[in-house]
């Protein structure tokens, strides 16, 4: 296994005696208060159904126009002057408002509020991503998929790709048998269709889209929003098949958590370590958030021909976001940063230099990233906000056969995105968002074995306006606009976008919407990734003259939810139409002795049409039963060219999944997951196999169930512990290409055979 950066290992070190600091600075303050200056104390506490304390929320007194928020045991505390009626408001997101019954403040000093029990709500979660501003999940005209950090957390996700399995429509999957580098699937679109933001920022770049899926840890996500369809009238190009937001968690209180995972992928050993460390202020105006992970997995040969399966990995994350609200000018400022440390290496004879194994592909990874914010409030109706986010990848690589000492590899991928987005609301019946961005994407990337030489500089400028017009209580209409002008386009590229929503009849709401996406003829992540195939590497180039992809695409849905006191039914029928033009399609042009070369060109067109079924009940705390199921078909106008074939590869017809929650009061959770994906079109290159073939994969149904306790050790501290079995019944691709000259981009999945997961989380 590789030496970790000494210059990392220093900055860690730094951090975590600083983090320590903070840890022991907090622990020595108390909710102790100045008697001069208020007379008056109320307290009080927050719970769930479940009897666990509620922390995050907000607190507030009308009568004195005073808020605070719950510490991590629910528990909150107010200092008041003079004495009166009063009554306490409660909001938490995800559970229904709270509000007490008035009462007079006494003669006492010391007022204790009886115990305040809250009940989850299903259908008022808060989303952004569908249309840029806060909203509603049933009120919101576009529809918005949600996996939150409570749902990321029972599942026991360890990075964003597990974390994405939670959406209905959405796959993620491996696609080399070397490095597992991986991608997100939405509606059987491939991951190149797919546009992940980061707090609604594109800076996940081609290099860094490669294995981003994987070095993204999910103690960093808050929660996870998934719009599908073509989304480039706010976020620009490559929302074509959706868009993935990744919220990143914000300090809601202070507190630390530390976790240990391990686990055995087919008996072979994966740990990872977390730390996080939160501190809030107690005005509450400054918040801190700090986050450490550390992961090393040991390679698995699955079908045993001495060639990892999955590669070994161990990986370095460190990062810190801060937040501050400034009072006299009604504005906030945003800062984060991150840095990932990342060696990942596949092929046999690990334990040599890449050049002197039958098969090596090595990644090492450095990634840098910075952002800053502000967001001005001039009024409730008046919201500026600035945002900026600078992104430094670099990367040594080896992709290469046969002992080839020339396969070595080096890639920077410098990235900057900056925007200016203002919000409007003070029109009657309008929300109004007009804004700007600007985005320089440059990669340099040279693979001398393979005669590959990249040096480009990619810039995209762009405005857009969307106007979301509430015509009454149950009609919503949002109609926007943007324009792009890419550096590899001659011409502004025009993306509209429009939506309606009614929500007339009781528990039903009802949703049609138009959307359009682009995608520029640039360099991708699949072209920074060099495929082994019988020994050769395979790469892919552009074509000279090379247009842009279009896409067209047409949703329609029925959403009903209805929740009384802690009981919840869902149902979700939902229907899409997605269009493409000029598709990119590849076609081989040019073999040597050392490697092929696929080349990129623009083909007719496509379509991908289909309809999803969810439906759920839940008993908030308690239990919950869900499925999502996906029916579609992905076709190109006329057939590709390598098998002619018309149907997409690695696309499924049917697949989804059911999950079950039971909380067995002061015992145990448990969690179940069935995940069922149905058979596909795969292209599988000679080289083990004498010729080339389309396989018609097996279909594959994987089974998880983990079970949680929590352990309540004090009033500031708590154990929970983990035990999880992945994939029971090891229904794991059968047919693996063996040896030297395997095709390693056979693959299909799922992603893990049967595993064993087993975990500590300390939260202080």
């Amino acid at each position: 296994m590789r030496i970790i950066n000494k210059k990392i290992k220093v900055q860690i070190i730094f951090i975590l005696m600083l983090t320590a600091g903070f840890t022991l600075l907090q622990s020595g303050q108390d909710l102790a208060i100045s008697e001069k200056k208020y007379n008056k104390i109320i307290e009080g506490q927050v719970f769930d159904k479940n009897g666990e304390g509620v922390k995050g929320a907000e607190v507030y007194i009308y009568e004195k126009n005073i808020t605070t928020r719950t510490n991590k045991f629910g528990k909150f505390l107010f200092k008041i002057k003079g004495g009166g009626a009063f009554h306490i408001d409660v909001f938490k997101e995800g559970y229904l408002p709270y509000s007490t019954k008035i009462s007079r403040i006494s003669k006492r000093t010391h007022i204790i509020i009886p115990v305040i029990v809250l009940t989850r709500s299903f259908i008022e979660q808060i989303v952004v991503t569908g249309t840029g501003t806060p909203k509603l999940y049933r009120e919101t005209p576009v529809k918005t998929f949600i996996a939150t950090r409570d749902m990321i957390e029972k599942k026991g996700a360890q990075n964003l790709a597990e974390s994405l399995e939670l959406v209905t429509g959405v796959r993620v999957e491996d696609n080399c048998q070397n490095c597992n580098f991986t991608q997100v699937r939405i509606n059987g679109m491939e991951g190149k269709y797919c546009q992940i933001l980061l707090n609604g920022m594109p800076v996940i770049s081609a290099l860094a889209g490669v294995y981003a899926l994987e070095q993204i840890p999910a103690n960093l996500i808050e929660s996870l929003e998934v719009v599908k369809g073509g989304g480039a009238s706010l976020y620009g190009g490559n929302a074509i098949g959706g868009v993935v937001n990744v919220r990143l968690k914000e300090a809601e209180i202070s507190g630390a958590q530390l976790s240990v995972n391990h686990g055995l992928v087919n008996n072979e050993p994966n740990t990872n370590v977390n730390f996080n460390f939160d501190y809030v202020a107690p005005n509450p105006d400054t918040k801190v958030s700090f986050f450490s992970t550390y992961q090393n997995r040991d390679p698995m040969d699955y079908n045993g021909d001495d060639f990892s399966d999955r590669g070994e990995l161990t990986n370095i994350s460190i990062g810190s976001n801060f937040s501050h609200y400034f009072k006299k000018t009604n504005g906030k400022l945003r800062l984060s940063f991150s840095v990932i440390e990342e060696n990942r290496r596949g092929g046999n004879k690990l334990e040599l230099p890449e050049h002197f194994a039958d098969i090596a592909e090595s990644i090492r990874t450095n990634r840098v990233d910075l952002s800053a914010g502000w967001e001005q409030t001039f009024s409730q109706s008046s919201i500026l906000k600035i945002n900026s986010a600078y992104s430094h990848t670099k990367r040594k690589s080896y992709y290469g056969a046969e002992q080839d000492p020339n396969a070595y590899g080096d890639s920077v991928n410098p990235v900057f995105f900056g925007e200016i987005r203002y919000y409007n609301f003070s029109l009657s019946g309008h929300d109004v968002i007009m804004g700007a961005s600007f985005k320089s994407d440059g990669i340099e990337d040279r693979a001398p074995a393979y005669d590959r030489v990249i040096d480009e500089r990619y810039t995209d400028l762009g405005v857009y306006l969307q106007d979301e017009i509430n015509l009454n209580d149950t009609w919503k209409i949002l109609i926007g606009a943007r324009g792009d002008k890419h550096s590899e386009i001659s011409r502004m590229i025009f993306s509209p976008r429009t939506s309606i929503s009614f929500s007339g009849i009781k528990d039903l709401t009802f949703r049609l919407t138009f959307s359009t996406g682009f995608r520029a003829p640039q360099v991708f992540d699949e072209d920074l990734h060099i495929t082994q195939v019988g020994g050769e590497g395979m790469i892919i180039r552009n074509r000279a003259g090379l247009k842009e992809e279009k896409s067209y695409s047409l949703t329609f849905g029925i959403d009903f939810g209805r929740q009384v006191n802690n009981k919840l039914i869902q149902f979700s029928f939902s229907g899409f139409y997605n269009r493409l033009n000029d598709i990119f399609t590849l076609d081989e042009v040019e073999s040597d002795k050392n490697y092929m070369v696929m080349e990129r060109f623009n083909s007719d067109g496509a379509r991908v049409f289909g309809i999803e079924l969810e439906a759920g009940f839940k008993i908030a705390d308690t239990f919950e039963i869900f499925t999502g199921w996906t029916y579609q078909r992905s076709e190109y106008d006329t057939p590709e060219p390598d098998f002619d074939s018309k149907k997409m590869f690695k696309t499924p017809e049917l697949y989804g999944n059911l999950r079950i929650e039971w909380n067995i009061k002061k015992l145990v959770s448990i969690n179940a997951e069935i995940t069922h994906t149905g058979s596909m079109k795969v292209p599988h290159f000679a080289g083990y196999i004498p010729d080339d073939i389309l396989e018609d994969s097996d279909p594959f149904t994987v089974i998880n169930i983990s079970l949680n306790k929590k352990i309540v050790m004090s009033k500031k501290q708590s154990i929970t512990l983990t035990a999880s079995a992945l994939n029971i019944f090891d229904d794991f691709q059968k047919d693996l290409d063996k040896g030297v000259y395997r095709d390693a981009g056979y693959i299909y999945g799922p992603r893990f055979p049967r595993t064993f997961r087993f975990g500590i989380k300390y939260d202080f």
